[in-house]
């Protein structure tokens, strides 16, 4: 009886580059653009079938134009609500949310342009927490905000993070001084949306691994 042998080759390529310096080659992660060689057929999505409402957006500075903008891109995409969670903006020469007109105006302009398509979250100011009397001013600021449009409380992910009381102490998520807020809220019946803390990798050190 004849053998069979069947002998299997594995070739291993090696690829070189010639007359180039490796480190010409090298760049940032964001510069990084691969071309996919997948070859599937595409069934691209751009309208939901059904009204959904998005329940996170930060939208700053809405002039009327921008609110005229928006409702046309999410009729486009058959969004029927947009939770606007930026209510009261950024002072950034302040250093803290916006005031309380910022929300006003705003909550003004999409009533005129977009009832009920856009709605406004507030937001509370923690940049002197630890003072005689800030979670009673807070709290004062809530209703103050609700009462002009707003229809929930956002926090965000800087509460158990960067914020510091006045006393330099980290505030905690579960802090005794934010429970009035918690309750008023609750009193009131407005949602909370709050971003509480972030990942373990993105407190390690920032390197090739992370």
């Amino acid at each position: 009886m004849k053998k069979h042998f069947v002998v299997i080759i594995l070739f291993v390529a090696s690829t070189f580059v010639i007359g180039q310096d490796m480190d010409t080659v090298r760049m940032d992660f964001e510069e990084y653009d691969p071309i996919s060689t997948l070859v599937v057929p595409e069934n691209p999505v751009t309208r939901s079938k059904f009204p959904f409402v998005d329940v996170h957006s930060h939208q700053w500075n809405l002039t009327v134009d921008g609110i005229k903008k928006l409702e046309k891109e999410m009729d486009a995409l058959n969004m029927g609500v947009m939770v606007n969670l930026s209510g009261r903006g950024y002072d950034r020469a302040a250093g803290d949310i916006g005031s309380q007109e910022y929300l006003a105006s705003m909550v003004r302009r999409i009533d005129g342009e977009a009832l009920g398509r856009i709605v406004v979250f507030t937001n509370i100011s923690f940049k002197e927490i630890g003072k005689d009397g800030w979670s009673q001013q807070a709290v004062k600021q809530l209703e103050e905000d609700v009462v002009n449009g707003a229809v929930g409380l956002k926090i965000y992910k800087s509460l158990g993070m960067g914020i510091n009381d006045i006393d330099g102490n980290r505030v905690p998520v579960n802090d005794v001084r934010l429970d009035p807020v918690w309750a008023k809220c609750g009193e009131l019946g407005i949602p909370v949306l709050i971003h509480a803390a972030d990942p373990k990798s993105f407190w390690d050190d920032h390197d090739e691994k992370n």
